[in-house]
């Protein structure tokens, strides 16, 4: 079942815990790719030193940041490397998801193609969509996408497939935001920790 708005029109740090497990869907004339999310991270607006919007910055490309809860906001970081978001909250509250990691379930011949991995082994599979920008690339998202609306048809996310009998949801501190002072100590990263899908394994 397709998340609705009101599951994303909500506490920030819910939003991101509660997306484990449920499944991104991107449906394209080339196919349709479905990923488990096994982690994420959040990002809690202006006065978040890690996040874009800290200290109220808004450009163009952040539109979609600042609309309401359940859009896509999806930005470059170098190259053809992009990372999806789910924004969350109210109207003018410029918080968000970012999807770290996501297991891979469907359309993994497509995937493969797109990153141009040879997933006949297991340790190449591993790597085919445990990142933001490596999961991107498999399931065909870059900023064309950005501001899509995810209750919509083409990009969207369904509910929670439930835990592994081996999985144990925890949380950490987030990736790469050493800018971000005390802000980067905030155990705001969210993963399925025994998930070998996950970009960067769990260390108490």
């Amino acid at each position: 079942m397709k998340l609705k708005r009101s599951f994303y029109e909500r506490d920030t740090l819910a939003v991101a815990h509660e997306l484990l497990s449920c499944v991104l869907v991107h449906v394209t004339s080339k196919g349709t790719t479905k990923g488990r999310i096994v982690e994420t991270e959040a990002y809690l607006g202006p006065e978040d030193k890690g996040a874009h919007s800290y200290g109220g910055r808004h450009t163009p490309r952040m539109d979609p940041l600042y609309e309401t809860g359940g859009f896509a906001y999806i930005y470059q970081l170098h190259g053809y490397n992009y990372c999806i978001n789910v924004v969350t909250q109210k109207e003018n509250m410029p918080q968000a998801v970012l999807i770290r990691a996501v297991e891979p379930l469907e359309g993994l011949k497509l995937m493969a193609q797109r990153r141009k991995i040879d997933i006949s082994k297991r340790s190449k599979l591993k790597n085919l969509t445990n990142g933001p920008s490596k999961l991107c690339q498999a399931m065909g998202i870059d900023t064309s996408l950005n501001g899509v609306d995810l209750c919509g048809d083409g990009l969207f996310i369904e509910s929670s497939t439930g835990l592994n009998i081996d999985e144990e949801l925890v949380s950490a501190k987030r990736i790469h935001i050493d800018y971000a002072e005390e802000y980067r100590d905030k155990l705001w990263r969210f993963l399925l920790k025994r998930n070998e899908f996950v970009s960067v394994s769990y260390k108490k």
